[in-house]
């Protein structure tokens, strides 16, 4: 993938996609990727960040409470 408004978009998407497998502790499906690659990718690198940032705040508290 290339660099989309800055930032490294691969990265990022490989970051945001790591965080859901591990708060759903198996695989994304097929049709589940695409939906998040297609997702992330209308986001500037500031709201990849700011995306990253509530996902492994979200991940952290589900941990928690586990």
């Amino acid at each position: 993938m290339e660099d989309i408004r800055g930032g490294n978009r691969r990265e990022s998407l490989d970051e945001i996609h790591e965080i859901l497998v591990d708060g759903l502790q198996r695989e994304l499906h097929p049709d589940e990727n695409k939906l998040v690659t297609e997702w992330t990718a209308t986001f500037n690198q500031e709201e990849r960040a700011t995306i990253i940032n509530m996902l492994k705040e979200f991940l952290n508290k589900h941990k928690r409470h586990d």
